[in-house]
């Protein structure tokens, strides 16, 4: 190797926060994400053994070269084919490239879909482009909104074996998107949890990864009993709806009052997705409404949501509880 980690242009791209829509949009729920620029991640060449994390520079590349091998056959015989090149993916392989990241893996925040967002922003043949430089007007064609998050979607499972597209689609437009039925997809501006209305939104880290391939499957597999799948229809998925359409509208009263029921609906149906030390947190903060957690991303652990009316009253009782919570600017 060389002497240095080379900067290739390539943008960096943020980590996301699903606010709502976690398993419900398999059902054709509304579904609504925002960028988190805590945590980001770009392509690099790696040429350097002083790099502070040679080891993770050298796992990265190695599992860029596994996920090239599968983009290769997709791009030969799927429904990606033609989509990219793959011949210039290998050679930047060969070359030292990795992806330079301080999203922890597992935590809901799109450590998988931002490396999506940069292999298609730099490999993709017939890229629709996004860059703030180009206007955001662009972007508001429906089809290709449509196109994106169906390539991000392929793209994607290859590392959860099923994927919306949502996450790497939020991390390539750096904009909060808003999903709705029937494929309905838009940027949109959100101020209903921003402090200066009262309200504010926060993670808390469980300390511990989540798996989602598997808890994925294991709602699919809930759903398939009809007792379970009546409870999405008739609870959960109005109660994301409401979550978004309260956000979206300002209306904090009624935010946290939806809230509440799917934080209820998540803590007794959706147990399995929650670590088992963080139950007890979740149900003081239905018992006080001083804050509602709801899970981020599928769970399992990483972090997991929190909204709360009063942050410096949340943060206390929290506090008092040994935990630490990141306050997550809505913008």
């Amino acid at each position: 190797m060389g002497d240095k980690i080379t900067d290739i242009g390539s943008p960096m791209f943020y980590s996301k926060i699903l606010l709502f829509g976690e398993y419900s949009v398999i059902f054709d729920s509304m579904a609504l994400s925002v960028p988190f620029i805590r945590f980001n991640a770009g392509l690099r060449f790696f040429n350097s053994i002083s790099y502070p994390d040679h080891d993770f520079a050298v796992r990265s590349n190695s599992m860029l070269r596994k996920y090239c091998s599968w983009l290769e056959i997709a791009n030969r015989e799927g429904q990606l084919a033609g989509n990219f090149d793959t011949d210039e993916f290998n050679r930047d392989i060969e070359a030292g490239i990795f992806l330079d990241s301080n999203i922890p893996q597992g935590y809901g925040l799109g450590s998988s879909g931002t490396l999506c967002a940069a292999v298609y922003d730099r490999y993709a043949n017939h890229r629709i482009d996004f860059h703030p430089s180009a206007g955001y007007d662009k972007l508001q064609d429906l089809d290709k909104l449509r196109e994106l998050k169906k390539i991000f979607a392929l793209m994607e499972s290859w590392f959860h074996g099923t994927s919306s597209g949502l996450d790497p689609l939020n991390c390539y437009l750096r904009r909060p998107v808003l999903v709705e039925p029937h494929e309905k997809i838009s940027l949109v501006v959100i101020s209903g949890m921003d402090g200066a209305n009262g309200g504010e939104i926060f993670l808390i880290d469980t300390g511990g990864a989540g798996k989602t391939g598997p808890l994925v499957r294991l709602f699919i597999e809930k759903a398939g009993k009809q007792g379970f799948m009546e409870l999405v229809e008739n609870i959960m998925i109005p109660s994301v709806n409401n979550c978004i359409g309260s956000m979206l509208n300002t209306d904090l009263n009624a935010l946290m009052s939806h809230l509440k029921r799917l934080s209820e609906f998540q803590l007794i149906h959706m147990k399995e997705m929650i670590p088992s030390d963080f139950t007890g947190l979740w149900e003081t903060g239905l018992g006080t409404d001083d804050f509602y957690l709801k899970l981020c991303g599928s769970g399992g652990g990483g972090y997991l949501l929190g909204f709360t009316e009063n942050f410096e009253k949340a943060d206390t009782v929290l506090s008092q509880c040994g935990v630490d919570v990141i306050r997550v600017p809505n913008k």
